[in-house]
């Protein structure tokens, strides 16, 4: 089971802003590839399964350096904490060539029965998110 989730991403020039830097929006995008990865590499989602299992209930990001056109950037995502209906992501971009934290994020996901409403974590998916803790 992995703790830790980690990929490359390039930045491509449409994330960048008027100021040629990633514009922080950008970086919730990269958490999502993250919070998905993750999931999948976990075993909580499927390849292939579209069922709305989770919402995202809450983001953050803390912006520490600038990333620019072309650097690649090692995405971490570790499950971080495991309640009752939910469970909390924790991010880390890396600027892989200069090794350097240019940002850290979490966000909190909360799951939902079949009518979209919030209900406990599954016996299995418990297991599998403390398992990755």
């Amino acid at each position: 089971m992995p703790r830790v989730t980690e990929f490359d991403i390039f930045v491509r020039s449409t994330d960048m802003d008027a100021d040629l830097v990633v514009n922080n929006a950008v970086y919730f995008m990269y958490f999502e590839q993250g919070r998905l990865e993750h999931m999948l590499n976990t075993g909580i989602l499927q390849e292939g399964d579209d069922s709305r299992t989770f919402t995202l209930a809450e983001t953050s990001c803390k912006f520490l350096a600038p990333a620019y056109h072309r650097d690649v950037l090692t995405v971490r995502t570790r499950t971080t904490e495991v309640r009752n209906r939910s469970f909390i992501f924790g991010y880390e971009l890396i600027n892989k060539k200069k090794g350097n934290m240019i940002a850290e994020g979490s966000s909190a996901q909360v799951w939902l029965d079949a009518e979209g409403r919030p209900t406990l974590l599954p016996p299995d998916i418990r297991r599998v998110l403390e398992e990755s803790l």
